[in-house]
């Protein structure tokens, strides 16, 4: 349905002429065009009795009861009477409010299914007049029509029509972020016709038969915190009613795609590497799509999950390897040497530990760990005439990959000699003078 008759339609209906077209038999499905005059109810009761047409698409205003055609003509109404041309269909225009009302009500009437927008469709465009062979000759509506055909695409591919609908709304959001560099306007109003255009109906309905097949998948996940990266293996099988499937699986995770041959037993397997700053927890989109292969009848098929993966914190181990001490009169100097390593035994560089000596008032110092995951502090401390040992303290607070470590060990070191013999030769001098002193007595 392509009436041209006002600014709306001069812009679009160009692109169903031409480019839609054009894409529909590539793939197959040979559409009767309505164009411009054409584009009226006679005309379209007329189409649909050929028993090969299977869906209807197109541009046209409307409201929550009616979707017209050339010159405001309605082309289908609440009330009107649903035959089995119309029960045949899948019924998705381009056009404002025929979802309120107007499409869930053809699928009460018996309509396999139907997509329409709950409020306007809005979209935006460079110029009025247009060729309609290739989108990208207006870079704004280009993003719409990637977009919303994707539906009719699929279908004609032999995808069911839930699966074509899901593909349709992930690439309206698609282009709407491709577009956010462009045209803020455009990004906007893509996105809005994204959360309004709804589905109805049998999400089961296809426009072409063939072998039916199922996507089995297995999805492993590991997160690699000492080098940050998380790693995701799929691997599965298509499998169908009779036969084995033949042909490529695509598999979409997040921003990475792969597409991957079947093996001989329809089995594929694929790994994506992402690698992260913040060990949080991540979510991924996982997306996979066998193709199908038409020449041997096999109908292609989607499968959607996600995945989350948790934090994972490694385990460390921090030792205290050599205590050197040396002491000046009171002041006891701690050359103290140690080494931070994961638990097993690989080395932690570039990590700030903290070094206390004790028994008494904490002195404390940091560190950074080599390439070697060795780090080395200098303490300084006074210390009690006859004190001789310390505990010192190390300690790794960890960060958000590493988790916390901390040992301690005995330093010992000499009594303050210098003191010590101060007051032995006070001593011995009192103890001399005492002994006079009796001698005299």
């Amino acid at each position: 349905m392509a009436p041209y008759y006002e600014i709306a339609t001069y812009i679009w209906s160009p692109y169903l002429r031409g480019w839609v077209s054009r894409e529909l038999e590539k793939r197959g499905i040979m559409p009767i065009l309505l164009w411009g005059p054409g584009a009226v109810k006679t005309k379209y009761i007329e189409a649909i009795k050929d028993k090969d047409v299977k869906g209807t698409l197109g541009v046209g205003h409307g409201n929550n009861d009616v979707f017209t055609g050339q010159n405001y003509e309605p082309i289908i109404n609440v009330g009107d009477k649903i035959t089995d041309d119309y029960k045949r269909q899948c019924i998705a225009p381009v056009s404002c409010l025929v979802g309120k009302k107007l499409m869930p009500w053809l699928v009460e009437q018996g309509v396999q299914c139907s997509v329409g927008e709950v409020t306007e469709y809005w979209f935006t465009a460079e110029k009025i007049i247009q060729n309609g062979d290739d989108p990208e000759e207006d870079k704004l509506l280009k993003y719409y029509m990637y977009a919303e055909y994707v539906f009719w695409y699929r279908l004609a591919e032999g995808f069911t029509a839930g699966e074509a609908y899901r593909m349709m709304i992930r690439e309206y959001y698609r282009q709407a972020k491709l577009a956010e560099s462009i045209d803020e306007e455009t990004a906007y109003y893509v996105r809005y016709d994204a959360d309004n255009r709804k589905f109805f109906g049998d999400d089961k309905f296809r426009l072409i038969e063939g072998i039916e097949t199922q996507i089995q998948y297995n999805v492993i996940t590991q997160r690699n915190a000492q080098d940050r990266f998380d790693s995701i293996i799929i691997n599965g099988k298509v499998i169908a009613q009779s036969g084995v499937p033949t042909g490529k699986i695509y598999i979409e995770v997040n921003d990475q795609n792969k597409e991957v041959s079947l093996n001989n037993d329809g089995s594929f397997t694929a790994t994506f590497i992402f690698d992260w700053d913040k060990n949080v927890e991540k979510t991924y989109q996982i997306t996979l799509i066998y193709k199908g292969d038409l020449s041997n009848k096999f109908l292609p098929k989607l499968e959607e999950t996600e995945v989350k993966i948790e934090p994972t914190y490694i385990p460390t181990k921090i030792e205290i390897t050599d205590i050197k001490t040396s002491r000046d009169a009171s002041v006891v100097t701690f050359n103290i040497t140690g080494k931070l390593t994961d638990v097993k035994g690989n080395q932690i560089k570039n990590k700030t530990v903290e070094v206390y000596v004790g028994d008494g008032k904490l002195y404390e110092e940091t560190a950074k760990t080599d390439d070697n995951g060795v780090f080395s502090v200098t303490i300084e401390k006074s210390y009690p005439v006859l004190q001789t040992k310390a505990t010192v303290i190390a300690r790794f607070n960890g960060d958000d990959v590493y988790q916390h470590s901390e040992t301690s060990k005995i330093a010992k070191f000499p009594p303050n000699w210098e003191v010590i013999r101060t007051i032995a030769t006070a001593i011995t001098i009192v103890a001399t003078a005492i002994a006079i002193i009796l001698s005299l007595l």
